[in-house]
């Protein structure tokens, strides 16, 4: 009878039943005791980094079925998983999660979402997180007086480059940005954990020469509000934009493409943006499909369904884990 294996950091291992930040394995975990098997908790092996896509040994091949925390391996009997952009919903993806996730491959039209359902679900949403101001990491909780229509850059680090999504580098970006954004001000915002001493020092001196650059630390939803249009690698921001209906241009891949402008090569900037400014709907639609059709939500009536049709599609269907 196979096994359910869970694969976190070193530091996570422990803190299982208590953080919230693992809700669906827990889910799980009570899952596959109900069916009458085991799981097991193991650390994350050294060489499983964020561009790993396979493994060339046959250490997956163990007949159990692998389920990997934040990472984004591409084989058989294996599943990533991690909490999607806002915080409550989760993938669980054969491909990887977030930008690798198998999102992105599928198709989306506004009409394959009811409208007034969309608009029940969305608005939910953005009770939750808009309005209450919330994100997935901590936010000043000061309101902060920003410029109007203004160009909003979030730097992400290096991780989008490690997982192979962008050749952009964040100050790649914003150069970029400056030079198809007009007189418009550029509002521009570190990453909370991956912001480094050096991008920071030269993000100073570059809002030194250049007036239009504004650095700030306000909450992400004050940013949002104000500003004509958010610009990422691939970043959750850009979800949480569209629940202020506030358009996203992306420098790297991503599953959120559908519902944005994607560029690929310098010097397009300019025109994305002009493309961007003449979106004016779709948002509900899009969140509803890409949350409540794609994603797993924690408490949601439908959720044990959707993670054994997951399990399933991974060649673990229920009855494999029937005792006896």
């Amino acid at each position: 009878m196979p096994k359910v294996i869970f694969h976190l950091k070193q530091r996570q291992i422990g803190k299982i039943s208590s953080n919230r930040g693992f809700d669906l394995y827990r889910v799980i975990e009570r899952m596959i005791a109900d069916a009458g098997a085991e799981t097991e908790w193991r650390v994350r092996d050294a060489d499983i980094r964020i561009g790993t896509r396979q493994v060339t040994d046959s250490r997956f091949e163990d007949g159990n079925l692998h389920i990997i925390d934040d990472r984004h391996v591409y084989m058989p009997n294996v599943l990533n998983a991690a909490p999607a952009y806002l915080p409550g919903f989760w993938h669980l993806d054969p491909k990887g999660i977030r930008s690798l996730s198998s999102i992105g491959s599928r198709p989306f039209r506004s009409d394959m979402v009811p409208f007034q359902y969309a608009k029940r679900f969305y608005g939910r949403l953005q009770q939750n997180f808009k309005d209450q101001r919330r994100s997935r990491h901590g936010q000043e909780q000061e309101h902060t007086s920003l410029p109007a229509g203004a160009v909003a850059v979030f730097f992400q680090g290096s991780y989008p480059r490690e997982t192979g999504a962008t050749q952009f580098s964040d100050l790649g970006i914003l150069h970029d940005v400056l030079d198809g954004a007009g007189d418009r001000a550029v509002l521009v915002k570190p990453h909370p954990l991956t912001a480094d001493v050096e991008s920071l020092s030269a993000l100073l001196e570059i809002a030194r020469q250049n007036s239009r650059v504004i650095l700030t630390q306000a909450n992400i939803h004050d940013i949002l509000a104000v500003s004509c249009v958010s610009v990422s690698v691939n970043s959750g921001v850009a979800v949480e934009g569209f629940l202020h209906r506030t358009p996203a241009i992306l420098y790297g891949s991503s599953d959120l493409h559908h519902m944005a402008e994607t560029i690929t090569r310098p010097g397009r900037f300019a025109a994305a943006l002009e493309r961007a400014l003449a979106c004016t709907g779709g948002y509900a639609q899009f969140m509803t499909w890409y949350f409540r059709r794609n994603c797993l939500e924690i408490g949601a009536p439908d959720l044990e369904q959707k993670i054994w049709e997951i399990l399933a599609g991974a060649g673990f269907p229920r009855q494999r884990f029937a005792s006896g």
